[in-house]
């Protein structure tokens, strides 16, 4: 039981002393006032929820309002740290905001790569909460105790890039302060707008952009030059630098072979289609895994996942294989090709495992440009056809300029190329753009007039579902989303796993919200090893049985790396000492159960959000075409017949978590025991 969870902490006052790990401050600004105040979170609530997403809930739970909309200024959001962020622990660099999102109306958060949360920790604080509307565009800026709201009419309307440079020439470099800011997408409130970190790093999907453009906030900027108490300095550097030295093993022989085989080869396309026809899963050694993680990130996937079915092609009607193949088109968007554009390496901070990098494109004129990842280049790329590279990141830079989702974005217009194509659209509704499957050129016209809100732009920038609805005409028939977002590209069909993540996790549609399928996909569940076991890594690919249970282990498993600040891709990358680096870090000796089971806390208060705001699981509907049904029963490909049952399974999820099937509350039996009973009254399923 967790007693303290069952009152309100202390407000304005001194936290606890002789703590290490936390500050136990929080900053609270309102916008409309310019009053700002310093809350103290007893360090029984970081106990209980770690940092983080738990932090950020905790937050938004005692201090949101229930019902109001989020771009309504009462509303909050919540700038949030990780236990780890700003200790200089390996994989540590990120960034994380919570609030209500302005798309599906339902708990919103982003795990993203960006400074401000290490220079907040610097500040002297463990996150920071923004409510009110400022009466003119503003910034707001935190270095230490100096909080300040300044004018920033000069920056509104300014893209990214030129935002930035103006932040970094006013406040300093990325050393000095972290920024957080909008482009002419939040600014104008579009309903998919992202906000950019330093730069290149985005929360990208929810529309937090909105958020930050309905409280006339351009940009965040955080200054700090203190640290992190910590309780056993040497053994936490001692970790710290055995991590990075295992990240930086040479190679054996068989972990190269694994590296030649995992880089998709044109000829290989029958082999990576018998994958999940066969259900083998895609085994590789740990070394392996992280040199290939480390030179191309997500884009060493994008081929295979092209030709095997984990992309979905055609706004999800299409068969890669057979539509978009390896041998003829699909290895045109392949790794290789990318690595080709790439001028510099760019990494989160503290990683052993940099992922990004800085491409040029001489023949578009784009230089300076994050490189496009996965997700991005499914999506302007398979998604629509569109074998460009070139095109497919001037789309990808378009939306990190003008401050919009991409994944979100290029899904829209998936769906207009359907429209188009059955005549319920027409060049005349799109301002003159005939947008045709192939066509890259069309496609980053209309995607930079939603960055811009004009035109056509202004119903498509807020999403398929709006636009569907504003549109008709029978295209809401495939307008493809869960509960107004797109789902990411990775196919339930291949991984059913991805799909109850779409209709269960409390942010519907996102696969980086803590989903089971690397279990079915590649036999890795978690890097904590009791975790790996619990998550049934071993779970069949093909078949349905057992994985609502292992999605839930693996769902609160996941909001550990949230709670503690990590990226998620240490869960392909091998076992790693957390519990160790926190009890180095805390000094709380912490078993590995117990840091599970503040995941599993915090997998609950983000669902309690959404039971709070009056949703039910019966709000959360996969499209057809996510089951395999109706035209998404795939008449070709390695997914040829397959059918999901993803609302039975779901029901086996909430049945593993403890949750009601028609209400969504969490059991008071089980409440009692994790010792959020109290916390949650009023909002549990009894009996």
């Amino acid at each position: 039981m967790v007693a303290c969870l069952t009152r309100p902490p202390r407000q304005d006052a001194m936290p606890d002393t002789a703590r290490f790990g936390t500050h136990g401050r929080v900053l609270h600004v309102d916008l409309t006032s310019g009053a700002h105040h310093v809350e103290a979170v007893p360090e029984a609530v970081y106990r209980a929820f770690l940092a983080g997403y738990g932090l950020g809930a905790w937050l938004m739970w005692r201090h949101q309002p229930p019902g109001v909309d989020p771009l309504d200024p009462a509303s909050r959001f919540a700038i949030v740290s990780g236990l780890l962020t700003g200790t200089k622990a390996p994989f540590s660099g990120r960034i994380q905001i919570v609030g209500k999102s302005p798309l599906t109306q339902t708990w919103a958060d982003s795990n993203s790569g960006g400074s401000v949360a290490a220079h907040l920790r610097r500040a002297g604080y463990d996150a920071l909460m923004v409510t009110g509307r400022a009466p003119e565009p503003s910034v707001l800026v935190v270095r230490g105790d100096e909080v300040l709201i300044e004018p920033a009419g000069d920056l509104w309307g300014q893209e990214i890039p030129e935002a930035f440079d103006t932040l970094k020439a006013r406040y300093g470099g990325k050393r000095d302060v972290g920024v957080s800011a909008i482009g002419p997408a939040g600014e104008r409130r579009a309903r998919i707008a992202s906000v950019m970190n330093d730069r290149y790093h985005a929360f990208g999907r929810q529309g937090f952009g909105a958020v930050y453009g309905s409280k006339h906030l351009k940009a965040v900027v955080v200054g700090g030059a203190g640290a992190v108490p910590i309780a056993d300095p040497k053994r936490f550097a001692q970790l710290s630098k055995q991590i990075q030295a295992d990240y930086r093993k040479s190679l054996g022989l068989i972990a190269r072979f694994y590296v030649w085989l995992g880089k998709p080869k044109r000829w290989l396309g029958w082999l990576y289609r018998a994958f999940p026809k066969l259900g083998m899963k895609l085994r590789a050694p740990t070394a392996a895994m992280r040199q290939l993680w480390s030179r191309r990130g997500t884009t060493g996937a994008v081929a295979l996942s092209i030709e095997n079915g984990d992309a979905p092609v055609m706004n999800w009607k299409g068969t890669g294989a057979k539509d978009f193949p390896l041998s003829k088109r699909g290895y045109k968007l392949d790794g290789k090709e990318v690595d080709k554009l790439v001028v510099n390496k760019l990494s989160c901070g503290d990683c052993p495992m940099p992922c990004k990098g800085i491409v040029r494109v001489k023949s578009r004129g784009l230089n300076d440009v994050r490189r496009p990842d996965y997700e991005t280049i499914c999506g302007f790329g398979a998604n629509l056809l569109n074998d460009d590279l070139g095109l497919v990141t001037a789309c990808h830079d378009a939306c990190n300029r003008l401050g919009i989702d991409a994944v979100s974005a290029s899904a829209t217009l998936g769906w207009v190329c359907e429209a188009v194509e059955q005549g319920l659209l027409t060049a005349d509704d799109l301002d003159g753009v005939d947008l045709r499957w192939g066509d890259g050129e069309a496609a980053l016209a209309l995607t930079e007039k939603m960055g811009r809100r004009e035109g056509c732009g202004a119903w498509l920038c807020d999403g398929v579902a709006r636009a569907a609805a504003y549109i008709g005409r029978g295209t809401e028939r495939f307008a493809v989303h869960v509960h107004g977002q797109e789902p990411a590209y990775h196919d339930p069909r291949f991984t059913s796993l991805m799909g109850v993540t779409y209709i269960a996790d409390p942010t519907p549609g996102r696969h980086t919200a803590g989903s089971g399928s690397w279990n079915e996909t590649f036999g890795v569940g978690f890097s904590l090893p009791k975790a790996r076991d619990k998550a049934a890594v071993n779970v069949k690919w093909k078949g349905h049985a057992g994985k609502g249970e292992a999605q839930a282990n693996h769902s609160n498993s996941h909001q550990v790396l949230n709670g503690l600040g990590l990226c998620m891709f240490t869960t392909l990358t091998g076992t790693l000492p957390w519990v160790d680096l926190v009890n180095a870090l805390t000094g709380w000796g912490l078993t590995e159960a117990e840091l599970l089971e503040s995941g599993e806390r915090i997998q609950n208060l983000r669902a309690a959000f959404n039971v709070r705001e009056g949703l039910t699981p019966a709000d959360f509907q996969p499209h057809p075409r996510l089951m395999g049904q109706g035209d998404g029963l795939l008449q070709a490909g390695p997914l040829k017949g397959v059918r999901v049952p993803l609302l039975e399974m779901r029901a086996d999820y909430h049945r593993a978590m403890g949750w009601d099937g028609v209400s969504g509350r969490l059991s008071r039996a089980r409440a009692e025991q994790l010792g959020v009973a109290g916390l949650l009254d009023g909002w549990l399923a009894e009996g």
